[in-house]
């Protein structure tokens, strides 16, 4: 499986707000919050709508992330282990959000299991 570039995983973990387009028919990217884990990256949808970014990546496959001015084409899926690797995940929004303490409330709810079971991997294609 490709990998991403070291590179890119400092920008994903250095911008706050970083951005994924979903599936062939968007033109406009989504801001959402994204972090790394072990080189993986992964994305969480917060409300779960019909028309979300998430549910456009799981019809279609295919997107796009853009952090800083690099956009990186992307296969976004549901991760086969995201039980065992939810505790890592949990932990990486916690490090790299709670900075802000106004941001507890989002981080916490990306960790309720609702939003847990909304969790996105996205692989370079």
């Amino acid at each position: 499986m490709k990998k991403f570039a070291k590179s890119f995983l400092k920008c994903i973990n250095e911008t706050q707000i970083t951005s994924v387009r979903a599936g062939k028919d968007r033109e406009k990217f989504t801001g959402i919050w994204m972090v790394e884990v072990d080189g993986r990256i992964f994305g969480r949808s917060y409300y779960g709508a019909e028309r979300s970014w998430y549910t456009a990546l799981l019809k279609s496959g295919n997107g796009e992330i853009k952090c800083g001015k690099e956009i990186m084409p992307v296969k976004g899926f549901k991760p086969a282990n995201v039980n065992s690797i939810t505790k890592a995940i949990n932990k990486a929004y916690e490090k790299k959000y709670l900075v802000k303490a106004y941001n507890k409330k989002w981080v916490d709810g990306l960790c309720e299991p609702e939003r847990v079971a909304r969790t996105m991997e996205f692989v370079p294609i």
